[in-house]
């Protein structure tokens, strides 16, 4: 076999092994991009999660034993996740909330599916929850006494690219606010007529 014989298979073996090796690191940096893709969009739609939460909350506190509170509630959590596409909501808990933010009981909440909606009429949820063991009529709204309220969101998180062939991701997130005092109107003050004396 001739130099130039030699020089050609060395030269075929080189090209065959920059191929081999441009594919295998292609696919890792695909693989990469991907990822953090799925990743960095799951963390923003759990931010989503977050503020929905707050903002049921929010609600709640304000709307206190209002008889339309927890469809307030309702429509304020699926207001903030109305434009996400990859998270599922599964589950909508109304709950009076101990010191550390958790529920007391399960003898104190109210369940909805995540697809309850409400019917604007009556103000009133058109599917009847799940768990309804806290209604707001015997929520408590005294000073100093106020229910602190809790609302749970347990939801599912679709990935994009669903390279690891898991499918989605389970979650849950919930924000606790006191329920809100009502302003009482002040005693009305007497107004008393002072006549000047003269000396």
């Amino acid at each position: 076999m001739g130099t130039s014989m030699v020089m050609w298979h060395k030269r075929r073996a080189s090209r065959g092994q920059a191929l081999v090796e441009t594919a295998l690191f292609l696919t890792i940096l695909l693989l990469m991009v991907t990822g953090g893709s799925d990743i960095s969009t799951l963390l923003d739609d759990h931010l989503n999660i977050v503020y929905a939460a707050r903002e049921g909350a929010r609600v709640g506190s304000i709307m206190g034993a209002n008889s339309n509170a927890d469809c307030a509630i309702l429509g304020a959590v699926q207001a903030a996740l109305a434009d996400d596409r990859n998270v599922t909501l599964h589950d909508i808990i109304i709950y009076s909330a101990d010191q550390n933010g958790l529920p007391i009981s399960i003898h104190q909440e109210e369940e909805y599916t995540g697809a309850t909606q409400c019917d604007p009429t009556t103000g009133q949820p058109t599917i009847a929850p799940i768990v309804n063991n806290w209604p707001a009529s015997v929520r408590t709204t005294t000073a100093f006494l106020e229910d602190s309220l809790g609302v749970e969101l347990d939801y599912s998180y679709s990935f994009q690219f669903n390279l690891l062939g898991g499918g989605s991701f389970s979650g849950a997130d919930h924000a606790v606010m006191p329920i809100a005092v009502p302003l009482y109107p002040t005693p009305t003050a007497r107004l008393w007529r002072v006549t000047p004396t003269w000396g």
